[in-house]
């Protein structure tokens, strides 16, 4: 059977509200995104997780977070290891002194992230694919590991590796890179349309070399809302077939899943949501639509019809969504993550 479901939405605090429980069982929802407001213990974070699945019409909702370190870290404390930036894990990776060393700087990140995170069936939407170039929501908040294309390369294919040697998929973000620091100073697509005006070879040579290292590993693909106008001057990236047919599909090869930047971010445009919703998923395999209330939500999900995924979807879905499931199906009383009692 088909999976059904083409959004991602999200939750307004600790607890499913009585009015978001539709939003929860509704056969366009194919996960849910949590964010910080949405944690305060592991406790609470259980009881969440099954709130969710207990209200779900499906055999089981996927659950994601943006848990990519340092800034980015939406559950902290609280039975969360802290996980450092990328940027960080950039630099000691550079000044390590072997080869060993640098796996292990890698491999100790992922452990941390997939270990606490699995504990209650949870999928990081990670790593950060881009250039550390200057731009103030990448580079601004630490979330790149180099501004050297090679160098990025090898740690993304290096953590990529390790995130499916655990089980857990890649997301690679934001294609075809988001890194670029602009003279106008309108860097962040969340509070504005970005515009890169390079060529499109200088963008292959730099910012999508270390996708293009490690496209055909990953299991999804998240593509920037910015404008590249010598490349395609009418769409952002996540509305484009030129960035995601031509490019990213038919010259690198990549047959996993599109999923959408969140609609609601400033970049996606001025459209309504319900507009926005239908043109991205002309592109895009999943949308995720978060931050909205939940009427605009319901709104969107009841009038985008059927909403179903087919085959090829469906096979790439699973594989983005298993390291969740298939903890939350591990999940029976207390569970040993290092040597540390989970609570």
């Amino acid at each position: 059977m088909a999976l059904t479901g083409r959004f991602v939405v999200s939750l307004e605090g600790t607890k499913i509200q009585a009015h978001e429980k539709e939003l929860v069982r509704h056969n366009n929802t194919a996960a849910v995104l949590l964010f910080t407001r949405n944690f305060t213990s592991p406790e609470q974070l259980k009881s969440l997780v099954a709130a969710i699945q207990k209200h779900s019409e499906k055999e089981d909702l996927p659950i994601f977070v943006d848990q990519e370190g340092g800034q980015i870290q939406r559950f902290q404390g609280n039975g969360f290891r802290k996980l450092e930036s990328f940027k960080s894990l950039g630099h000691k990776y550079l000044n390590a002194s072997s080869l060993d060393e640098r796996e292990h700087l890698i491999q100790q990140h992922v452990e941390t992230l997939t270990c606490d995170l699995g504990e209650y069936g949870i999928i990081s939407l990670t790593p950060v694919t881009d250039l550390d170039c200057g731009n103030a929501v990448i580079s601004g908040k630490d979330r790149a590991v180099s501004d050297n294309v090679e160098l990025t390369a090898d740690i993304i294919e290096s953590y990529v590796a390790k995130l499916n040697a655990c089980g857990h998929s890649a997301t690679l973000k934001h294609f075809p890179g988001h890194g670029q620091s602009y003279s106008d100073g309108n860097d962040d697509s969340h509070l504005c349309r970005p515009i890169d005006n390079r060529d499109i070879n200088t963008i292959m040579d730099e910012d999508i070399a270390p996708f293009k290292r490690v496209i055909s590993k990953a299991e999804a693909v998240m593509p920037a809302h910015i404008l590249y106008p010598q490349v395609d001057p009418e769409h952002t990236a996540g509305f484009s077939t030129i960035w995601l047919q031509d490019i990213l599909k038919n010259k690198l090869g990549f047959n996993g899943l599109i999923v959408s930047d969140c609609l609601s971010m400033a970049g996606a445009g001025e459209a309504t949501m319900l507009t926005k919703a239908k043109q991205a998923l002309e592109h895009t395999d999943i949308a995720i639509m978060c931050n909205i209330p939940v009427t605009e939500a319901l709104t969107v999900l009841n009038q985008i019809p059927n909403g179903t995924l087919n085959p090829t979807q469906t096979a790439a879905f699973k594989k983005w969504t298993q390291f969740g499931l298939s903890k939350r199906a591990e999940i029976a009383g207390t569970t040993l993550c290092n040597g540390q009692q989970i609570i």
